[in-house]
């Protein structure tokens, strides 16, 4: 009788820090499946947090409960609240990345911090307003307006291999952010 081993491969632990506020607005669209799946691709979520201020409505908590993230509600400023869950993230050993899924340039002492502590920086944003020194300042990052562009069939499984072709754009390439200074 012949058995199939298939070899255990460790994915990277990440922890995923949303800036609710900032990404979660109707003229934004930005579906928190979409972002999960590009989570999957990158790693194992040990943390999934979203950030909401203490306006949120119930129906808002209830979508980010259900599409597994990790509901914070901020008594005070959202941004305290977001670089104290990043902070914790920053200095858990476990932690391979920090996914940032924001777009403000507020949060480049974060990127600094976890990359001095020898975490891999990854952050997820969209246009309008998505940081030019955020991107620059991160390991990797993903456009949710450009990878929504995507076709189903171009979007690999977390089984494939080469997901940072398809996800990620690599800040020597992207023709771009030369020249560009506005953030």
């Amino acid at each position: 009788m012949l058995r199939t081993v298939k070899k255990a491969v460790k994915r990277k632990q990440v922890a995923v820090v949303v800036d609710g506020p900032n990404m979660l607005r109707k003229d934004l669209n930005v579906d928190l499946e979409t972002v999960r799946k590009i989570i999957m691709d990158i790693g194992r979520p040990v943390i999934s947090a979203v950030v909401l201020d203490r306006k949120a409505s119930e129906k808002l908590v209830e979508a980010v409960n259900n599409a597994g993230f990790k509901p914070i509600i901020s008594a005070g400023k959202v941004e305290v609240d977001f670089t104290i869950a990043a902070m914790d993230a920053i200095y858990m050993d476990k932690i391979d990345s920090l996914i940032i899924v924001a777009r403000s340039a507020a949060y480049l002492p974060l990127i600094h911090k976890a990359k001095e502590k020898g975490k891999e920086v990854i952050v997820i944003g969209t246009e309008p307003g998505f940081s030019i020194a955020l991107k620059k300042a991160a390991d990797k990052f993903v456009s949710l307006s450009e990878s929504a562009e995507l076709p189903p069939s171009e979007v690999k499984s977390e089984e494939e291999e080469g997901y940072e072709e398809e996800y990620y754009t690599d800040l020597e390439e992207d023709e771009g952010l030369e020249g560009d200074s506005s953030e």
